[in-house]
């Protein structure tokens, strides 16, 4: 996850596509209590536990569904930028318990590897604009952790991210992609480097089989403490404004009536009515946005922590590197950072070496579990990788989840389920009616602000009622997510939208011929996100 679904690019045929989409048996339902445990949710932040006395209120002014890295970023927004708004966030599980908190952690944008074909799909300067937006994510990701003072604590940091090619035919497209790239893009292409055969090998301590890599600046965070910490402090500084319900999965949106001019939303906790429901369930969206099915597809990837052979740390500068694999165009690509502190785990996760399988309940698929489980010494040498490390006696502090992980190099193996947006592009902003399948409430109904000084209603402090989406990521919501959903906070409050637009690609906004183009245009085999173009070959 992090990175896993766009950075694959390599063709499949259609009928493993089609069936893997086929054999979620996801898209159209709810979110699921996970089988299996990530290793990033260890230990639970406080905020995940229940609280049966607290009822969910009947009324607010946004609720919003989905707890994890849009759901933070929309939150922060609002809640900074909004007057006085009365907030609720539904989740069906813990907080973040999705995808967010079950990903790679990886901040590490898709650049030369699409740029060229998304000039000749959708124009230049929106080719230019895309590559932007990604790209900034990692700066607005580090500038929020030092904000709220969690640097440290969220591990947010920025590393030297590293391409690694297993292939020379594919590695020599790559450097011609990367050409282009930087021709076009300038000084907004940022600082690449490639070091071929021998050179790569010795610089990055990699195997021999390794033919070559092209590095860049990336970036790493632990995603679960980055999302709980902002929600921690949201919830501590507004109160009265803010207020998060789990274990409330919403089944059903109703629109609005003649007796009630608000949604109804159902429920697990209770009914409760709004003017502004915002969808950030990512690969969930479709189940309360039916339009939807079939726009973004459920993709179901393996994520691992493993303890580091005991020579590695000259390859992975403890934490100072990422990786990604690219084996032959015909198959799969691995991801990996590491961890500064504890055990410097690995966080290591498979492409499409997986997919997802409703009759396992939605645990990990076997063959990509066995696959991660083994592929780091292969990619990196047995002179590189080492002995292997035996487990650490843990400090009282650090012993958490202690006798849950097991004692090999793999110590923790789970699942969790991403987005595939079938045209490859993120959907952001409101929703219309058309694609919501229902109608949006009275202007009337919009939030109004209280004067201070006349104890009477003020102009209305929203746009206009509406459902509003940040969804359909591509397995790149680390570079999509938080700006995506900061725009649709900005959108919702009816801000000036001026800066916004300079940022944020217009091809994202969800329209009802965006969507039948999609789906009429795009197949599960020929998705166009992410480093699809670097493997035409």
């Amino acid at each position: 996850m992090g990175n896993c679904v766009s950075r694959y690019k390599q063709p499949f045929p259609v009928s493993r596509t089609e069936k893997n989409m086929a054999r979620s048996g996801v898209p159209d339902g709810l979110p699921i209590a996970e089988p299996t445990t990530s290793f990033w949710t260890i230990p639970a932040t406080p905020i995940s536990k229940p609280r049966s006395q607290e009822n969910l209120p009947s009324h607010a002014d946004v609720v919003i569904i989905g707890s994890g890295i849009s759901g933070a970023s929309f939150a922060r927004t609002l809640l900074e930028c909004g007057d006085c708004l009365h907030v609720v966030m539904l989740e069906a599980q813990d907080v973040c318990s999705g995808a967010t908190g079950r990903n790679g952690g990886h901040i590490f944008p898709a650049t030369y590897h699409d740029y060229e074909y998304l000039k000749k799909r959708v124009g230049e300067d929106m080719a230019k604009k895309i590559m932007r937006f990604r790209k900034a994510h990692l700066d607005e990701i580090l500038t929020v952790a030092a904000e709220e003072g969690i640097t440290e604590y969220t591990q947010c940091r920025a590393v030297e991210g590293v391409d690694v090619y297993f292939d020379k035919p594919t590695f020599k497209e790559a450097q011609r992609k990367l050409q282009v790239y930087q021709r076009d893009m300038g000084e907004h292409a940022g600082s690449y480097a490639c070091y071929e055969g021998l050179n790569a090998q010795e610089k990055f301590h990699l195997s021999p089989l390794a033919v070559g890599c092209i590095i860049t600046r990336a970036g790493a965070i632990h995603p679960y403490r980055f999302v709980t910490s902002i929600l921690s402090r949201l919830l501590r500084d507004y109160p009265k404004e803010f207020e998060i319900h789990i274990r409330a999965p919403c089944t059903s949106i109703d629109e609005p009536t003649s007796s009630c001019p608000f949604y109804r939303l159902t429920t697990a906790r209770g009914v409760i009515t709004t003017p502004h429901v915002v969808h950030l369930t990512n690969a969930y969206a479709p189940a309360l946005l039916p339009a939807l099915k079939g726009a973004i597809l459920p993709i179901r990837e393996t994520m691992t922590a493993q303890r580091p052979g005991r020579n590695l740390h000259a390859s992975t500068l403890r934490g100072g590197r990422s990786f990604v694999f690219f084996d032959s165009p015909r198959k799969g690509f691995d991801y990996l950072t590491q961890l500064p502190e504890g055990e410097h785990e690995l966080m290591f996760g498979a492409g499409f070496e997986s997919n997802m399988d409703s009759r396992n309940n939605a645990m990990y698929d076997v063959h990509s579990a066995a696959h991660v489980g083994g592929a780091m010494p292969i990619y990196f040498g047995a002179e590189s990788w080492g002995a292997e490390a035996l487990p650490t006696t843990p400090t009282d502090k650090q012993d958490v989840g202690a006798g849950l992980w097991a004692e090999g190099r793999v110590k923790a193996i789970w699942s969790g389920l991403l987005s595939e947006s079938v045209d490859g592009m993120p959907w952001v902003g409101k929703v219309h009616v058309n694609v919501a399948g229902r109608k949006a409430p009275p202007a009337s109904s919009a939030p109004s602000a209280l004067n201070s000084n006349t104890k009477k209603l003020k102009s209305v402090v929203t746009a206009a009622p509406g459902e509003w989406i940040a969804a359909g990521y591509s397995g790149e919501g680390m570079v999509h997510a938080w700006l995506s959903s900061k725009a649709v906070a900005l959108m919702l409050l009816g801000e000036d939208l001026t800066e916004v637009n300079t940022w944020l690609p217009e091809l994202f906004s969800v329209t009802e011929d965006r969507v039948k183009v999609a789906k009429r245009t795009f197949k599960p085999d020929v998705v166009l996100s992410g480093k699809r173009c670097v493997f035409s070959l």
